[in-house]
């Protein structure tokens, strides 16, 4: 089970995300980071674990409202180390990152549609496809987009927003129809996951990827827990 912290950025800093209501997410300040400072998070996540993969979104760029460009570069000089997946809109105004190598696309169906999918394909750009579903639990945007998958990159996330920051779980039954129907893509699991238990079921699904944020700002997903879904024995990390 590879886990993918989450840092959700809006106006310079990071929020804590709930439900989908962007508009109203608040400063991050945690028991894991009392600090909004997207790099102070970053540390308080590699406490807990090793890390590689990180996802950001821009909150500002997608509700177009500016973006958080520069921020973001400026985090990809301080961690070389890291590889970030960040979800900023459209691929027309993705920001050119300062170092390539450490950069992987995320395209929303919130921010496309099959017009403009179909030219993403043709132009052989890599990316990851985030399927979303409001905080009504519906598909935002082009419905098409969810049962097209001859234009889907191999890795896909499905991203429940109604769920991010709640204490519901995962949508299991959605996840587990993803995985089983496109057994040729990569599904990683958004929205909901409150701990061990919910990564423990999704192994059992068969899923291997999970974006996951409140649960390590919380506590309820530990360097204990972790060492035990990946079955390694890696020294714990000083706190």
């Amino acid at each position: 089970m590879q886990i993918i912290p989450v840092i959700d950025i809006k106006d310079g800093q990071a929020v804590l995300a709930k439900q989908g209501d962007r508009h109203n997410y608040q400063a991050l300040s945690t028991s894991l980071c009392a600090s909004s400072n997207i790099n102070d998070v970053i540390e308080a996540y590699l406490s807990i674990w090793p890390f590689t993969q990180f996802y950001i979104a821009d909150l500002n760029a997608l509700m177009e409202a500016g973006n958080n460009d520069s921020l973001i570069n400026s985090t990809f000089i301080c961690f070389p180390q890291l590889n970030f997946i960040i979800d900023c809109g459209q691929l027309n105004r993705f920001f050119l990152p300062v170092r390539a190598t450490q950069y992987t696309a995320i395209i929303g169906t919130e921010s496309v549609d099959m017009h403009t999918l179909t030219k993403i394909n043709q132009q052989a750009n890599k990316f990851i496809l985030s399927l979303d579903f409001s905080a009504q639990d519906t598909p935002m945007g082009d419905t098409d987009l969810y049962t097209a998958n001859h234009l889907w990159p191999k890795e896909l996330i499905i991203m429940t927003l109604s769920l991010v920051g709640s204490k519901a779980g995962p949508d299991f039954l959605k996840l587990k129809h993803y995985f089983t129907s496109y057994p040729e893509h990569n599904i990683i699991a958004a929205g909901g996951i409150r701990g061990s238990t919910d990564l423990e079921q999704l192994k059992t699904i068969g899923i291997k990827q999970a974006l996951v944020a409140t649960a390590l700002h919380n506590g309820k997903l530990t360097t204990k827990d972790i060492r035990k879904l990946k079955n390694e024995n890696l020294i714990a990390p000083k706190v």
